[in-house]
């Protein structure tokens, strides 16, 4: 009777374990459902097929480099981060550090702060105008902007250029800021580099009437999140994928596609 009950006890523990281990292996991320190119692309709930964006690539990536099973959902930004927080999902993709994301989730961190080492990458932001207006950003003059300046709903570009002054007015996507520049409703727009000079490049009549100012208002590092529920329950298992995703940022086969997305 003795022996028979260790070996249920022993099968119990085993059960247990196997099944953390299934879990740690199945895992959710979550992003925003507007085109923040090359990261994600489509203005869609879907995950395109083709070129989905260098995010899904990355965890497509870490999926076979971690033996891992990624599904990935996209909602407007500020309802993923609040599926962040209550443990929803497992993790989040990109965001720039800010104290207060820190209630909704994990950065990778050494020594108690934020690590840039492991980042996913880093973006610049700029402004962009008309080319019809005289308006001449020094890096540090932002009285220049006496309208409105759009930028996108949620990101930290707002909070920073309103600590500086600058009236922003938010909407869901860089390309409707370029629309509402374009019919007069905005003096200029901060976007993301790589997200204003796509659409000027994929559109004309951007391309015709808009043009990148300088210099760069900042560039920021942007990272991969982890809740605080799958960080607490998988420790070994989330450092690890914070690493991975710094060695696939710097993977050959990694650059490659994202040259892909910038022919």
């Amino acid at each position: 009777m003795v022996k028979l009950f260790k070996a249920v006890i022993i099968i119990l523990i085993l059960a247990v374990a196997l099944t953390g281990v299934c879990q740690a292996k199945s895992l959710s991320f979550i992003c925003e459902n507007k085109q923040d190119f090359p990261t994600i692309m489509g203005n869609d709930s879907k995950i395109l097929d083709g070129k989905p964006g260098m995010g899904v690539e990355l965890l497509r990536l870490l999926e076979e480099k971690l033996g891992l099973e990624i599904t990935v959902k996209r909602l407007p930004w500020k309802r993923c981060l609040h599926e962040l927080e209550k443990g929803n999902v497992d993790g989040l993709f990109t965001a720039s550090y800010k104290d207060k994301r820190k209630k909704h989730g994990k950065y990778p961190e050494k020594d108690g702060t934020v690590d840039p080492s492991r980042r996913f990458t880093a973006a610049s932001y700029a402004f962009y105008k008309l080319k019809s207006t005289d308006l001449d950003f020094a890096g540090k003059d932002y009285g220049i902007f006496t309208g409105k300046v759009g930028g996108p709903l949620g990101y930290s570009i707002v909070e920073d250029l309103k600590k500086k002054g600058v009236k922003m007015k938010e909407s869901n996507s860089t390309e409707i800021d370029l629309k509402h520049l374009i019919a007069g409703r905005l003096q200029a727009v901060a976007a993301l580099e790589l997200t204003g000079d796509y659409y000027l490049t994929a559109n004309k009549q951007f391309s015709d009437k808009i043009e990148k100012m300088t210099p760069l208002i900042v560039e920021k590092p942007y990272y991969f999140m982890l809740s605080h529920q799958f960080y607490d329950a998988n420790p070994d298992l989330a450092e690890k994928i914070f690493d991975a995703i710094a060695e696939i940022r710097e993977d050959p086969d990694f650059k490659n596609k994202l040259a892909d997305y910038l022919k």
